[in-house]
């Protein structure tokens, strides 16, 4: 043990520790190779996660046996905004932590199994169960949750959330509508000395969905940018914030009948999610939306049910190199977003990818030879030697090959997990008939919804 400046004393592993971490700081990382600065990171991250479930666990008996009030400070919060000098938001987060010090997920961050991101989606996703649900569930959930964690991106976690939600508690969607419309809010403050004004905006998954898009289209580097051979110098919010101006402008210089916003939204969506009206579906920015709020976003517009109608030309062979807009909604009602297995982009930020032969080798551009790809991973595969070959076994439906020679050959990464696409890649085709009845049934339904939420007369 050694004393500290309370006049308290450290244990001797802490005293180890922070005499290591001296040395560390100390050390040059200037002639590193790339191997040992990973390898650094990886452990320091490792550290990071074991401290913080010790953290726990210490704050916990602080807790307990109510040291705050012994040491002088006016409760447990005071201790750590005061006595240690940490933001409310750090205080109350340690809070938090000491009260599942002995939780499963921390001991998994003991373990150094899952990170700070992956330990707050799996608190989320425990606090959206019903009250209803009984703790042999809420274990249940931690559990399955903790075993994704262990191979999975936090991106990817909370997709696998929401599906292990869906089937939990099917009727969260529809409970939690209420208590979205309640806190859904838009604020503009007034104008300061310099002309500018703050906003703030609780956003429902409509107006995020919206958002996404509008940030997909006119927010991206060299979209608005009034001088074309200048390079763009402005930030992503400044993007944002110009985005936002045009899309305002278009909005409101158009005829309301005509706006047609969320027509360029494309909702993913099974049949038994269209027929039961539950769960959400996925935008191809990535945002989840109820199915009968997708439904009303979509009402006026033209319906896809049926992507891969046979009338649609989804075979291009040589005759364009680019795919077209219907192989494109056939590889987002497919694959969702980026097939690589450690990508987490969504449909939108992706560009169909020659899965098999390069269009240079004579590689055809065929909906059975085209996958989704982000521009970083489509990089890869010129810039690093990354390579794919189109697998219809493989839950993505294409197979990522890493560069010879390289750590990732010798331990390749696990296919992306996921429904395994449509074979090859035809979906039934719907008759006329079934979508206009099935548009006419959806139609009464919201008109019944809304009759039963207006106020009814007293009989007389």
């Amino acid at each position: 043990m050694s004393e500290n400046g309370d006049g308290g004393t450290v244990g001797g592993e802490l005293t180890a520790i922070l005499a290591a971490l001296d040395e560390h700081l100390q050390r040059d990382w200037t002639h590193a190779s790339p191997t040992q600065l990973h390898t650094e990171l990886v452990a320091l991250e490792q550290a990071q996660r074991r401290i913080r479930a010790t953290q726990a666990r210490v704050m916990a008996a602080v807790r307990e046996s109510g040291t705050a009030r012994q040491m002088g400070f006016v409760n447990d919060r005071q201790m750590l905004t005061g006595g240690l000098g940490l933001a409310p938001g750090e205080a109350r987060g340690r809070l938090d932590d000491a009260g599942i010090a002995d939780s499963a997920r921390m001991r998994a961050s003991g373990a150094g199994t899952v990170s700070a991101g992956q330990l707050r989606i799996i608190g989320k996703a425990l606090a959206a169960l019903s009250d209803e649900c009984d703790d042999e569930v809420r274990d249940r959930l931690e559990q399955q949750l903790l075993e994704a964690a262990e191979k999975s991106t936090t991106r990817q976690l909370q997709d696998h959330a929401h599906r292990l939600l869906d089937t939990l508690d099917p009727g969260r969607t529809e409970r939690g509508a209420e208590e979205r419309a309640r806190r859904r809010s838009v604020s503009c403050g007034g104008q300061g000395l310099d002309l500018m004004a703050s906003a703030s905006m609780t956003m429902d998954p409509q107006l995020a969905a919206l958002m996404r898009e509008m940030h997909a289209r006119w927010g991206q580097p060299g979209r608005l940018w009034p001088d074309p051979d200048a390079p763009d110098t402005r930030t992503d919010g400044q993007r944002m914030h110009d985005a936002m101006v045009h899309a305002l402008h278009l909005a409101l210089s158009a005829d309301a009948r005509k706006t047609g916003a969320p027509a360029a939204i494309v909702v993913r969506m099974n049949l038994d999610q269209l027929t039961t009206l539950a769960g959400c579906g996925q935008t191809d920015g990535g945002i989840r939306v109820p199915v009968p709020q997708a439904l009303t976003m979509a009402r006026g517009n033209h319906w896809f049910l049926a992507l891969c109608d046979q009338e649609m030309d989804l075979k291009l062979y040589r005759s364009r190199r680019t795919a077209s807009r219907y192989q494109r909604l056939a590889l987002f009602a497919a694959y969702g977003g980026c097939t690589h297995p450690d990508c987490d982009q969504d449909a939108r930020h992706c560009e169909a990818h020659h899965s098999g032969a390069p269009w240079s080798a004579g590689g055809l551009t065929n909906i059975d030879q085209l996958a989704l790809a982000s521009g970083d991973c489509h990089a890869m595969i010129h810039d690093t030697g990354w390579n794919t070959i189109p697998d219809r076994t493989a839950p993505q439906g294409v197979k990522w090959i890493p560069p010879a020679g390289t750590p990732r050959a010798a331990d390749p990464p696990p296919a992306k997990a996921g429904p395994q696409p449509l074979t090859p890649l035809e979906a039934p085709i719907l008759p006329f008939a079934l979508l206009r009845d099935l548009d006419h049934a959806l139609t009464a339904r919201i008109t019944d919804d809304n009759a039963d939420s207006r106020p009814q007369k007293a009989a007389a």
